[in-house]
């Protein structure tokens, strides 16, 4: 058999099957197994069948790969199988010239030889020890990430004393904390937290409750972390820096000052950059809003890029991913953000975990608990904003009406208004009173305010002199089409009259296939108006408010006996799409849980991304 000259790369082959055995080269094993080109494995009828190599199955690999399990020093042969198995008595193998025939056996037939790198036999040992298998030397059947994965873990899993230190800023829930700990329980190495700072009082409390991190020595403020001497002081060394540090300066939904956020909350990532330069963790992992990446025409990622790079010497990398990408429950794109110190190695052979092409599908009843107990049905009025909205998709359906392009204005069905050169507020009272405001109504009024009190809320600003184009687009797009429905639209709109803005405007975020009905979507009552996605469209956490997801399918039991349909999603359920469905959230008011769940880092995602510096060997031993 040639081998080729390339080295077998088991990081391109991740998903190949390999038949792992052992060989005795002394007692002449390997010797028959090159000249027949057969490796022989013990089958379950025979006489030693509780001797180790004994298997009680077929497998069907891809690779044979041996080594010698009493001289790990002369590396392992890798074979390609050549698709052949057949099983030999006794009898059959006297006639094949194998030395010691003491029973039946499988017989794989072996193909191309290849050259294979180092492997480290006792790390994948330790890894099947991690995995369950309990016989040293028993036919396994691994992939090649199995396989890579054994190598790069071998310095943790080799010592069950190893710790692995970490500090958990802006902790919030402690998502980062809890994922450390899943990581650990699983590849079998310890994890502590030697610092946690968060700013409020009763999510400290949970944090002390939920990991058993003494409440006393939780900083309260990291402002105060204010020269070298108190960090040095204060801050225990650790191998990973992790934060989640607070995202509405960048947020979409907030005001997007960046670092000139007017609450200094823009500049808190400074301290973080004063304790990497202090302490020099080996690995830092941020976690932040999406739009980080893009805000202020992206100077603001740039300015935190090249502190990292360039002022603390950091090799950094950073990614845009949703937990829904992997199959869990959630849209909630994030920015993750990860560093090496360069004195301590990079990261040239780390990979964020890529999203399978074949888009997995999430759908909302995979976490949706069957007996909650702490139901809050949807309100009567709420309920009836639905029904209204609904028969307003049934006349469309009926008609065969397309929905506009933009989100559903209604309060421009009718108004006339001047939008295009000057915002309103710039015209004459005159003009205004010429034209209609809300829903067509005449606009009245001695006085500018008064006039302006006529139009939809976000027509009343003075602050510029025209309406941006995406505005004038939604406004256009509306009034074209009620110009071409108003014949039904105009008895429809009589039912919402009344409404407060923020629930005439209508977000139909679905396909249109066939009949479009609210009660099988999932709704958010939003500022922006009532939000409508599929149930395998699980949205971002966002609870405040009325934006807590609803599930109007769901039938509910009044206080008074009677039944309606409708329900917001629970705290357990909305813990779930975080991965925090084991913590305790006992003390903290139901309106505060929402509010840290939505604040949290996705625990499921995280972990994913920590397995892959522990799986390409980036973590190691930490005593």
């Amino acid at each position: 058999m040639t081998k080729e000259n390339k080295i077998f790369n088991f990081n391109s082959n991740w998903n190949s099957k390999f038949l792992f055995a052992a060989y005795r080269s002394e007692k002449k094993q390997l010797k028959w197994i090159l000249k027949h080109k057969l490796y022989n494995v013990r089958w379950d009828d025979n006489l030693f069948e509780k001797r180790d190599g004994a298997i009680k199955e077929y497998f069907t690999p891809d690779y044979i790969l041996l080594y010698d399990c009493r001289d790990y020093s002369k590396g392992c042969r890798l074979f390609k199988w050549d698709g052949n198995r057949t099983t030999a008595t006794e009898e059959d193998m006297v006639k094949l010239g194998y030395p010691y025939p003491d029973g039946s056996y499988q017989l794989y037939g072996l193909g191309e030889e290849y050259e294979v790198p180092e492997i480290y036999i006792p790390g994948i040992q330790n890894y099947l020890k991690l995995r369950g298998d309990k016989i040293k030397f028993c036919p396994t059947l691994l992939t090649g990430l199995d396989i890579v994965t054994a190598q790069n873990v071998k310095n943790i899993t080799s010592n069950g004393k190893s710790t692995l230190r970490f500090i958990d800023l802006f902790a919030g829930l402690g998502g980062f904390h809890h994922a450390m700990e899943k990581i650990g329980n699983k590849w079998g190495f310890q994890t502590e937290c030697v610092f946690a700072s968060e700013l409020r009082q009763d999510l400290r409390k949970l944090y002390s409750l939920n990991y058993g991190f003494p409440y006393e020595e939780i900083n309260s403020d990291i402002t105060l972390l204010t020269d070298e001497n108190i960090i040095k002081t204060q801050v225990p060394d650790h191998d990973v820096l992790c934060a989640g540090f607070p995202c509405q300066p960048f947020s979409q939904a907030g005001k997007r000052e960046g670092f000139e956020d007017t609450a200094g909350r823009g500049i808190l990532f400074n301290y973080i950059a004063d304790i990497i330069r202090v302490k020099r963790p080996e690995f830092i992992f941020l976690e932040n809003v999406a739009n980080l990446k893009n805000h202020d025409e992206g100077r603001t990622w740039k300015t935190i890029e090249s502190r990292l790079s360039n002022d603390l010497d950091y090799d950094v990398t950073e990614v845009i991913l949703s937990p829904h990408e992997f199959g869990l429950p959630q849209h909630r794109k994030r920015i993750y953000i990860v560093g090496r110190d360069r004195k301590k190695g990079d990261l040239s052979e780390f990979e964020f975990p890529v999203p399978p092409k074949e888009k997995p599908i999430c759908h909302i009843n995979d976490l949706i608990e069957k007996a909650p107990t702490d139901v809050v049905p949807l309100k009567r009025q709420q309920r009836q904003y639905l029904d209204i909205w609904q028969q307003f998709l049934d006349e469309c359906s009926k008609r065969n009406v397309e929905l506009p392009h933009a989100p559903i204005w209604a309060m421009e069905f009718g108004a006339t208004y001047s939008f295009e050169d000057l915002v309103p507020a710039r015209c004459s009272i005159n003009k205004l009173k010429k034209s209609k405001g809300t829903l067509g109504k005449k606009i009245k009024g001695e006085t500018l305010l008064e006039c302006l009190s006529c139009l939809p809320n976000y027509a009343r600003t003075d602050k510029d002199i025209t309406f941006p184009d995406w505005k004038k687009k939604f406004i256009r797009e509306n009034r074209k089409f009620y110009e071409h429905n108003k014949e039904w639209i105009d008895p429809w709109k009589e039912q919402i009259k009344d409404w407060e803005n923020s629930f005439i405007k209508f977000e139909w975020n679905c396909p249109v296939d066939g009949k479009m009905l609210l009660d099988d979507k999932i709704i958010q009552f939003r500022p922006s108006g009532i939000r409508v996605k599929m149930p395998t469209y699980s949205p971002a956490l966002t609870y405040v408010g009325n934006q807590i997801p609803i599930f109007p399918w769901i039938e509910c039991v009044l206080s008074d006996g009677s039944i309606q349909k409708g329900r917001h999603m629970t705290t357990k359920e909305a813990a779930k799409t975080q991965g925090m469905e084991e913590l305790s959230f006992e003390g903290l008011p139901k309106n505060r849980v929402y509010e840290a769940l939505g604040n949290a880092v996705d625990v499921d995602l995280v972990k994913l991304i920590i397995e892959n510096f522990i799986k390409l060997g980036l973590l190691k031993n930490h005593e």
